[in-house]
């Protein structure tokens, strides 16, 4: 019998955990450790751990989680065929997902073993075992998020904060975290701010105003304390001129301001009640400031509709190979009146200092689809690309080896000087200064060594498989020619889609395309799934997403009524709306690289 290939998963729930000192995360690693030394001596060279997969502060209630969509990436890829976990909650808390991670593992001919529930899943009783602890998981999981919420529903109705930061003119209560108290400094900062906005009519006007006049956003977090040059912004001065807190008034349940109350349960709907807090502006004022942004928003829309939809092909994969900032196609007029198309930041930092002209986005997009034409007529471009992929993973694996000996190495003298300052806390009568030294220094290196441990993770030592790169360069080839094949009668839209499918990345440098391949499709599709759309957000022909259907906001009047009789307004029309989520990935990538005299290279990047 073949030696086990396995894959330690350990993951905690909260980031509080994470930073708890030998903690759960630890007691897991070691007691996975135990376990397979245990396993292996009861029978010889039972398996191996090829590596730890830590999942710091994420909850098992989803499979939206980038270290287990790692797992289970390396799953297909062969490099493990076992995944080990201190027990099946670690792992899932949701039946749903259950079932799918066991058929994905029969299908990859893998398997799971839990220390704490060993049931034999191959006989009936034993699966449905399994399928009742997962489910009894789950229920858990659901009374604990709902029990939370009703009593957050509680706190608010009473016009309680359940958390975040104070608006500007308020501060917490320093003793009752869910009270605001008027910060006095900071009112007529607030009043100030109104005012300006609705004296210059708009929102970029104000903003240029309030910064012109030194007039900064409150900073709470340390973060944001630190920098002191920070300043206003459209999203920021937005932010600040709908919060109805400025007015005595608490949102209850904004998240799920824009569905329909039918569909939800009774501490799920949205609800504008009175806060625990006094009013520090007028409400004329403020109900005109919410008027001025509901016309703004709405000829916003009015030119939106009215405007022809451009579709640009290289957005949300073109990036600038000087700064490296992406790159966002743009459209513009000319003094004749006809229409540019170009390629350029979306939003440019002040403090950059090197600005590339725009880039003619049908010169780009033509010079993109003829080195993909190309690749497939060069003869021995693809058997060049397999070469240049196997060279440099050779020099990467000999790098990579000698970097995982010292990191390593680094490992093995934190744990040693964790072990001597316990040894001699321990043998010592030490002053309660002395202890609280010690207890910051056990911190301090156990910050290092979960850090250290998280780097190891993502080193691969081991050699390549020989047969991966053939796969990963046909991979390459058969994408670029079903590309090719749909081209000439495929949709604007459509051609986005093909090449997003086939292409991670664009970098454009001032004399070379860099273009980047996808190599393996698991990788290429949930990063696809996940991934914003870009510009044309509306456009449902681009791939995956995830989205659910919304109602605009009520207008200002609308929301006066609600307000005096402290309800929302039911009707609406519905409207589509995204909600999409963001996840990581870890992708390896083949690229060609074309320069001004069409010379084309192959190399691999990770």
């Amino acid at each position: 019998m073949k030696s086990l290939k396995i894959g330690a998963y350990i993951r905690v729930s909260t980031e509080d955990q994470v930073n708890v000192f030998e903690g759960s995360l630890d007691s897991q690693k070691y007691r996975i450790n135990e376990f397979v030394q245990y396993k292996n001596r009861q029978q010889a060279d039972w398996g191996n751990i090829v590596e730890f997969y830590v999942e710091e502060g994420v909850s098992a209630g989803t499979t939206n989680r980038p270290v287990y969509q790692k797992l289970m990436s390396d799953v297909r890829k062969g490099k493990i065929n076992l995944i080990l976990v201190s027990d099946l909650t670690r792992l899932s808390r949701n039946l749903m997902d259950f079932c799918s991670l066991i058929n994905e593992l029969e299908k990859h001919h893998a398997s799971y073993l839990s220390m704490k529930e060993q049931f034999d899943t191959s006989t009936p009783i034993g699966r449905m075992l399994v399928y009742i602890i997962i489910i009894l998981g789950q229920f858990e999981r659901e009374q604990t998020s709902e029990r939370v919420a009703v009593n957050c529903h509680s706190r608010a109705l009473r016009g309680l904060v359940n958390g975040g930061p104070a608006p500007m003119g308020y501060d917490k209560h320093p003793d009752k975290k869910g009270l605001l108290v008027v910060n006095e400094s900071e009112v007529q900062i607030v009043q100030k701010i109104f005012q300006i906005f609705l004296d210059e009519g708009s929102r970029a006007k104000a903003v240029a105003k309030l910064n012109e006049l030194g007039i900064r956003p409150k900073r709470t977090s340390t973060k944001q304390k630190e920098n002191q040059n920070s300043i206003w912004n459209y999203q920021s001065l937005g932010s600040l001129i709908e919060n109805i807190a400025y007015i005595g008034k608490r949102e209850v349940n904004r998240v799920y301001k824009d569905e329909d109350p039918s569909h939800l349960k009774p501490w799920q709907k949205y609800q504008i009640v009175p806060a625990a807090w006094p009013a520090i502006l007028d409400e004329k004022i403020f109900f005109d400031a919410q008027s001025l942004l509901e016309e703004a928003s709405l000829r916003e829309r009015t030119r939106m509709s009215k405007t022809e939809k451009r579709i640009f092909l290289l957005t949300s994969i073109l990036t600038c190979g000087i700064t490296g900032i992406p790159l966002v196609g743009q459209a513009g007029h000319g003094s004749s009146g006809t229409i540019h198309r170009y390629y350029h930041y979306s939003r440019r930092p002040k403090d950059l200092k090197v600005v590339r002209p725009r880039l003619n986005a049908d010169e780009l997009e033509e010079k993109v689809i003829s080195e993909l034409r190309s690749a497939l007529v060069t003869q021995g471009y693809f058997d060049d690309l397999e070469k240049t992929l196997k060279s440099q993973s050779d020099s990467n694996t000999k790098g990579g080896a000698a970097e995982f000996d010292r990191a390593q190495k680094e490992l093995k003298d934190i744990q040693n000087r964790i072990t001597s300052i316990w040894t001699n806390q321990s043998r010592m009568q030490l002053s309660e200064d002395a202890l609280k030294l010690a207890s910051d220094e056990l911190n301090r290196l156990a910050k290092q060594k979960q850090d250290l441990e998280k780097y190891l993770s993502t080193l691969d030592p081991k050699a390549s498989d020989p047969f991966a790169f053939k796969e990963q360069t046909l991979f390459v080839e058969n994408q670029i020619r079903w590309c090719m094949q749909g081209w000439a009668k495929a949709t604007p839209a459509m051609r986005k889609r093909l090449l997003r499918r086939t292409i991670k990345e664009i970098v454009v440098t001032q004399t070379e395309l860099l273009i980047t391949f996808w190599t393996n499709s698991e990788d290429r599709d949930f990063s696809l799934k996940v991934e914003p759309q870009g510009e044309n957000s509306n456009d449902k022909s681009n791939i995956i997403s995830f989205g659910r259907r919304k109602r605009p906001a009520p207008n200002a009047n609308e929301r006066r009524r609600a307000i005096s009789s402290g309800t929302v307004p039911d009707s609406a029309a519905e409207a589509a709306g995204e909600n999409l989520k963001c996840a990581v990935g870890e992708n390896q990538n083949s690229s060609i690289r074309s320069s001004g005299n069409d010379k084309i290279g192959s190399e691999r990047r990770t």
